[in-house]
């Protein structure tokens, strides 16, 4: 827990997974449900593979363009948590027919329709100035971060559940790894900070098109991934890093009921603590919030700061 560095709207800022968001916590529990994961083999997509898996997640299926990762995750998986059966196959999220195959092969292996989708393969191409940028690469970063992901999300819905499950309030579930660079402009990323954007807004209108089903973007952390070693060897390091808990297990606490209070189509970072943020919607929704703080669309202002690409890195 620390003093938030950017601008947040509850006043206690997590770098760490915390009691609330636990994998271990019983309302959190995945058992019986099927998982499906991109970019599962490496970084935030293999920390949250595993953090399902503790929550008690049935069937995993783990896709990423190699299987030499996948194959990696799910050793560790199955040696911590043999009551996981776990998937893996090979799909490039520009490639449909590849996902179509990887979705029918899974619900047609464990007999259940996909109950989470998490979307977290992410693709951070070309850097630099986009005055001089070949338009090829940047329009690679759109390919694969906006177009790639709505191939995945078109090959997902066909497996999704078709009603509630338990009286739930949602059929299914969509929690997408966005970024911060969403909502701050940061010097080099333009070309990433675009894609990101549109595949925010891409899953936004997924949530509006799709009322019953529950999809939320959010933004990671600073995670010392390879994503983030490339930068730091191109001179931008961003500071302070967060450790990898937080962002594995924030999507468990996202793709269960303990998120509904939040809404279909928000965007969160994993820093905030979901305590507060319960309480700040309340008193938002009672007309009694006294901060100032109020919904924008799909994200929480903050200071009349905080929309989607209109505040620069403090």
């Amino acid at each position: 827990m620390a003093s938030s560095p950017f601008p947040s709207p509850t006043k206690t800022y997590h770098q760490t997974s915390y009691s609330a968001i636990s994998p271990t916590q019983p309302a959190l529990s995945t058992a019986g449900k099927s998982i499906v994961i991109t970019g599962g083999g490496t970084g935030i997509g293999q920390a949250a593979a595993l953090s399902f898996a503790k929550s008690g997640t049935s069937n995993l299926l783990l896709l990423g363009r190699r299987t030499a990762p996948l194959e990696e995750t799910r050793t560790l998986i199955t040696t911590s948590y043999p009551k996981t059966a776990v998937h893996i196959a090979s799909a490039d999220l520009t490639d449909r027919d590849s996902l179509d195959t990887a979705f029918t092969n899974f619900t047609k292996a464990t007999g259940t329709p996909v109950d989470i989708l998490f979307a977290n393969a992410g693709f951070d191409g070309q850097r630099g100035p986009l005055s001089s940028m070949n338009v090829e690469d940047f329009a690679q970063n759109l390919t694969m971060n906006a177009v790639g992901n709505l191939n995945l999300v078109q090959a997902y819905l066909p497996h999704a559940p078709t009603a509630p499950k338990d009286g739930g309030k949602y059929r299914a579930r969509i929690i997408h790894t966005s970024s911060a660079v969403v909502h701050a402009q940061v010097p080099t990323l333009g070309a990433y900070s675009t894609a990101k954007l549109a595949a925010a807004w891409m899953f936004d209108i997924v949530a509006k098109e799709n009322p019953d089903i529950f999809v939320m973007n959010y933004h990671p952390g600073i995670i010392a991934t390879s994503m983030d070693a490339r930068g730091q060897e191109a001179g931008l390091s961003l500071e302070p890093k967060d450790d990898i808990s937080l962002a594995a297990d924030f999507p468990v606490w996202a793709a269960s009921s303990a998120s509904d209070f939040v809404g279909s189509g928000r965007f969160l970072w994993a820093h905030w603590d979901v305590d507060e943020l319960k309480e700040i919607f309340a008193k938002i929704e009672k007309g009694e919030n006294d901060d100032g703080l109020k919904l924008m669309g799909g994200v929480i202002e903050v200071n009349k700061k905080f929309t989607v690409g209109l505040v620069g890195w403090p």
